[in-house]
């Protein structure tokens, strides 16, 4: 085996059980399961879910540590809260109406192809205009919020350079809530560094033309999201104080 490839590490992804905590979480937060509400058996949860038993029961713990439902052994899960607690792990799977591995769906749907479309049709307008958004990203000084204000402005910028005046005003709709959800999961550790990192991939492979390349580089980079909020997840999570 060569050295790169001992180099190599699994890419972690959001688990079954993450994405069942999100919408069970969405459930609670819009009142379709009322505080003080038995949640149906976890047997039942897990067929309208359509996921195993287990699933079901990592998706509930992970809810109950933020503060939405309690669980007592042999009587069920009740709602006690519909407001999850302040920076709980479901602050990072649920966003407004829809959950956050739904925007991770669409992300990589239009940002994939314009990545793509981007590299078919570079210019030299571009190319200068993505240089010049990487190298103002590359500020140490730079806020966290100013840093967002430019990855969303790069992300236009491909989107524009696809060509395609759909694809620039589908994700020009998304702008509103990617700055909003960005904003939120950019001070995980090492989140931002990866994230530069991932869009000089991406650059590098668009001014070269390298369509193919551009497009891994785009799924990758939000595979890298996914990961990092992954990570935080499994963090246990800390006791409140009486």
């Amino acid at each position: 085996m060569t050295e790169s490839t001992n180099r190599i590490e699994r890419v972690a992804r959001l688990r079954v059980s993450d994405s069942v905590a999100a919408q069970l979480t969405q459930l609670i937060t819009n009142g379709v399961y009322a505080v003080g509400e038995k949640l149906p058996a976890e047997r039942v949860l897990a067929d309208e879910f359509g996921v195993s038993r287990s699933s079901m029961r990592e998706a509930i713990r992970g809810i109950e540590a933020s503060g939405l439902v309690s669980s007592s052994h042999g009587v069920g899960v009740f709602v006690v809260s519909n407001t999850v607690a302040a920076q709980g792990p479901s602050d990072l799977l649920v966003f407004e109406d829809f959950t956050v591995p739904e925007l991770f769906e669409v992300r990589r749907m239009i940002e994939r192809d314009a990545a793509g479309w981007a590299a078919q049709r570079i210019t030299p307008a571009t190319t200068a205009a993505l240089e010049s958004i990487m190298e103002k990203c590359s500020d140490p000084e730079l806020s966290d919020e100013e840093f967002v204000q430019l990855d969303i402005q790069l992300h236009q910028t491909i989107a524009k350079a696809s060509k395609n005046e759909l694809v620039a005003t589908i994700y020009g709709s998304l702008e509103p809530m990617l700055i909003k959800y960005s904003l939120r999961v950019i001070s995980l550790p090492g989140r931002r560094e990866d994230s530069h990192a991932g869009h000089g991939k991406i650059v590098d492979a668009i001014v070269a033309g390298r369509v193919r390349e551009a497009r891994d580089a785009a799924v990758a980079h939000i595979r890298d999201v996914e990961r990092d909020i992954a990570k935080n997840l499994a963090q246990p999570v800390a006791s409140q104080p009486n």
